[in-house]
C-alpha cells in the first residue's frame, strides 16, 4: 500500500502547523485515502490505477482543502472558557483521543494482539494476587472480637512450630495475667462413622469446652461442650458440621439426643453448628485424645 502519510505531509509543508495537529491531520487524511484506495480495489481497479486515483484526488487543491476543513472541524481544540460547560470540552477531548488510539490499534494488529494479551495476563494476576491476599491476610476470622484473637505455639531451634503439650498448656493457663481464656485445639484424625447408612471416613478434632465462648460462636442446634465432658469417660459426644447433618441426616431438627458410632463407640449428640463458622467444616469431637 502506498505510503500515503508521506505524500500528505509534502503538502502540509507550507502551513507550518504544530506536531501534534499536523500528526492528526495526516493520520486523518491517511485513513481517509486508504477508504478511497481499498473502495477502488473493490471495485476492480488494479493496485497501480487505484494508486494514481488517490494521489490525482490529493492533487486537486479543492479536494485537499475540503479534506483540511474537515480535519480541522474534528480535531481543532475547543477553548476551554471558565465557567462554560468545561466538562463536555473535556469529554470531547477524551473522546477524541480514544478513537486516534483505536486506529492505531487496528493498524497494528502484531502488537495490539501482544498489548491485549500482556493486560489480560497482568489483570490475571493481579486479581489472582489479591484474592489470596484477602482470604489470608484482609478478610476478618468470622469470629467475634476477632482482632483480639492470637495463636500461641511452641517453637524450638529444630522446628518452627510444634502444638503446645497439655502440661505446657495447664501452666499457661494458671498462670495467665494477659488473655482473657486459652482454649488449646487438638490436630484432625480420621474416625469410621458407622449406622444411619453406609461406613464413610470423617475427620474430627478434639476440643476444649471453652473454644466456642472463647471465639463468640454458639451451634444453632443443642448446646456446646461443658466442662464435665472434657473428662475421661465422660467425653462421647460430638456436634456435628452444618454440611454433615445436611448431608448424612438431611437437616433433621431432632438429631439433638441420637447416638452416633464413631470407631463402633456410641457417642451422643449434642449439638449443630452453622455455616457462619469456618470451624464447622471438621466434626468435633470433645476431651482429650
Amino acid at each position: 500500500m502506498p505510503n500515503w502519510k508521506r505524500e500528505i505531509r509534502q503538502r502540509l509543508v507550507g502551513l507550518k502547523l504544530e506536531p501534534t495537529r499536523e500528526t492528526a491531520i495526516v493520520e486523518e487524511l491517511a485513513q481517509h485515502l486508504d477508504d478511497c484506495y481499498a473502495e477502488l480495489l473493490t471495485g476492480g481497479a488494479t493496485e497501480e490505477e487505484a494508486s494514481r486515483a488517490v494521489l490525482a484526488e490529493l492533487s486537486e487543491n479543492e479536494s485537499l482543502a475540503r479534506e483540511l476543513r474537515r480535519v480541522e472541524r474534528q480535531v481543532a481544540p475547543e477553548p476551554i472558557v471558565l465557567g462554560i460547560n468545561r466538562r463536555t470540552n473535556m469529554i470531547a477531548g477524551l473522546w477524541q483521543d480514544l478513537r486516534f488510539g483505536a486506529r492505531m490499534l487496528l493498524k497494528q494488529p502484531g502488537f495490539t494482539l501482544i498489548a491485549v494479551l500482556t493486560l489480560a495476563l497482568g489483570i490475571g494476576a493481579t486479581t489472582a494476587i489479591f484474592s489470596v491476599v484477602y482470604a489470608v491476610v484482609l478478610r476478618p476470622l468470622p469470629f467475634g472480637d476477632s482482632e483480639r484473637l492470637v495463636a500461641i505455639w511452641t517453637q524450638t531451634p529444630q522446628t518452627d512450630r510444634l502444638p503446645m503439650a497439655a502440661a505446657n498448656h495447664r501452666d499457661l493457663k494458671s498462670q495467665n495475667t494477659m488473655f482473657e481464656d486459652i482454649a488449646i485445639v487438638r490436630g484432625t484424625a480420621n474416625y469410621n462413622l458407622t449406622g444411619d447408612g453406609e461406613p464413610e471416613w470423617l475427620q474430627a478434632s478434639g476440643i476444649p469446652a471453652n473454644l466456642f465462648p472463647l471465639l463468640r460462636v454458639k451451634p444453632i442446634l443443642g448446646r456446646g461442650f461443658t466442662e464435665d465432658e472434657n473428662q475421661p469417660g465422660q467425653d462421647r459426644v460430638v456436634i456435628l458440621s452444618n454440611a454433615l447433618w445436611q448431608r448424612r441426616y438431611g437437616g433433621d431438627d431432632s438429631i439433638v439426643g441420637k447416638t452416633i458410632r464413631l470407631e463402633n463407640v456410641a457417642h451422643t449428640v449434642v449439638g449443630v453448628m452453622g455455616r457462619i463458622s469456618s470451624i464447622q467444616r471438621v466434626r468435633f469431637k470433645s476431651g482429650r485424645r
